[in-house]
């Protein structure tokens, strides 16, 4: 999951951290020997997320952008968390805060980037300042005009470090902040789960600066470890990256939740062929999970399940069904994008046991041996469910279309007592079609259609079409027609008694 990290550097960013009116505390100094100021706390606070993410995550992209008046892209994706840190060092304050600017740098970024369907972390490191006039914060949630396309259109999740004292001085003011970053993360279309707003507690200083980026990197970028269990005596420790999150999901009329087990289960083996490429919920390398730098040569003389799964699955061209909870499975299978480069990587499905349909009831599986000896794969299975395609649906997407129905069920008319069959097979198709989609207005219009078209019948039209015509308008507005099971029958008359 990208991260991108949005800092304010609008000019109330260069008050000093502590006050000159405070002189009883002590002094503190920047690492470059200044006094201390509030983007000076931001640029240690990033520093230390960015420690975090290089020990836990190792494959996190992150970017620094920058907002003032105009946004700036400081520092773009990379995984060189080195180079991050030397543009710290010459991060300068510019003049007013204008978050909506920032948020449109955020956005376009994000886009140019890894496009809508790639989930995103974004930190705002800020003052809290609500600024004034025109992309300023408070001008966004007092809903004056806004530039924003809102809602995000990409999923996100969004916490703000506010680099504000948490003091008796200001209780009223710290307050105001997070309801306003409240009614912001709404106007954004984020829920609860998606945000997040931390506060220094107490004095500001490196060390309270520290623990409040400790909060946000405990939130989002926890080290994942867990155990990949093969059979009863093959087990290794190994790390997921990114961390996989707990899935939730609300429904019409209950809330699915699931919980991630900290065993990887391996419960069978399969061709990559028969699996396919089936949805998922998202995806996982697993890296086996090392002691530390001090016991990196004792890890590399123990045999590791990771490379003998990876090793073998990779030759057979296989892949390993997990499961990872209750009624919870993923998939298991190596991944290359060069010949240089392999990778062993999991992906996990959706909570329940038929998300692929064409494997079937995943729980239900079984062992290869206990099959017929057949050349055919069992997969895909057989679906007791017809196929949609050969129902031949009425779809009216647009007003064209129903006139086209119509039509042809009047072409028909007109040519009865020949037509007679192919006139009702129209009729009840559109009928049932109306029916289905509670559409009743337009049983009356065909009605009225038809009792007009009595009237405008050439002299040389068979006396059967106006009568089959009034008949199937009376029908129309009957209150049989309304069930969705009854077939309009043509009236048998001495003209079509060949034809029926």
């Amino acid at each position: 999951m990208p991260t991108v990290v949005l800092l304010d550097s609008s000019l109330s960013m260069a008050r000093l951290a502590i006050p000159k009116s405070d002189p009883n505390r002590p002094i503190e100094l920047s690492s470059t020997g200044e006094e201390l100021e509030l983007r000076h706390l931001a640029a240690h606070g990033i520093s230390h997320l960015v420690e975090q993410i290089e020990t836990n995550c190792k494959l996190e992209q992150v970017a620094l952008l920058q907002y003032s008046s105009h946004c700036e892209l400081t520092s773009p994706f990379s995984r060189d968390m080195d180079m991050l840190r030397s543009k710290l060092l010459s991060l300068s304050c510019q003049d007013k805060s204008s978050l909506e600017v920032g948020i449109k740098g955020f956005v376009g970024v994000v886009q140019e980037e890894w496009g809508l369907g790639i989930p995103v972390t974004l930190i705002i490191v800020t003052d809290g300042g609500l600024g004034y006039g025109p992309y300023s914060l408070y001008n966004i949630i007092h809903a004056n005009p806004t530039e924003l396309r809102l809602p995000i259109p990409f999923p996100v999740n969004v916490s703000v470090a506010c680099i504000n004292p948490d003091s008796e001085e200001n209780p009223e003011n710290l307050e105001k902040i997070q309801d306003s970053y409240k009614t912001l993360f709404y106007k954004l279309g984020l829920t609860e789960k998606q945000t997040s707003f931390h506060k220094i507690e107490g004095p500001l200083s490196l060390e309270a600066t520290e623990n409040m980026f400790a909060e946000i990197s405990s939130l989002h970028y926890n080290q994942w470890v867990g155990d990949l269990v093969v059979g009863d005596q093959m087990t290794s420790k190994i790390q997921v990256c990114p961390p996989p999150k707990s899935f939730s999901r609300a429904l019409d009329f209950s809330v699915v939740t699931r919980e991630l087990s900290k065993v990887v289960s391996v419960k069978g083996f399969m061709s990559q062929a028969d699996l396919s490429s089936p949805p998922v919920f998202s995806r996982h390398l697993i890296l086996p999970h090392s002691l530390g730098k001090e016991n990196k040569d004792e890890d590399s003389k123990v045999p590791n399940v990771c490379l003998f799964l990876h090793g073998g699955l990779k030759v057979e061209n296989m892949c390993a069904l997990v499961e990872i909870g209750e009624d919870w499975y993923g998939f298991v299978y190596p991944w290359s994008d060069n010949k240089k480069k392999s990778a062993l990587m999991l992906s996990i499905l959706e909570p329940g046991t038929q998300n692929v349909p064409w494997i079937g009831c995943l729980n239900r599986l079984g062992p290869a041996t206990d099959l017929n000896e057949t050349i055919n794969s069992p997969f895909p299975i057989k679906s007791d469910r017809k196929p949609s395609y050969s129902s031949s649906p009425v779809v009216w997407i647009k007003q064209t279309g129903i006139q086209s129905d119509i039509q042809k069920v009047l072409r028909h008319a007109r040519k009865l007592p020949e037509k007679t069959p192919q006139f009702y097979k129209e009729l009840n198709r559109l009928k049932r079609a109306a029916v289905c989609l509670g559409f009743y207005e337009l049983l009356e219009g065909v009605a009225q259609i038809c009792e007009r078209e009595c009237n405008l019948l050439p002299p040389n039209v068979s006396p059967d079409c106006a009568i089959q015509l009034t008949h199937v308008a009376k029908i129309l507005r009957s209150g049989d027609c309304y069930d969705v099971n009854h077939t309009i029958l043509p009236r048998v008359t001495n003209f079509n008694a060949g034809n029926i």
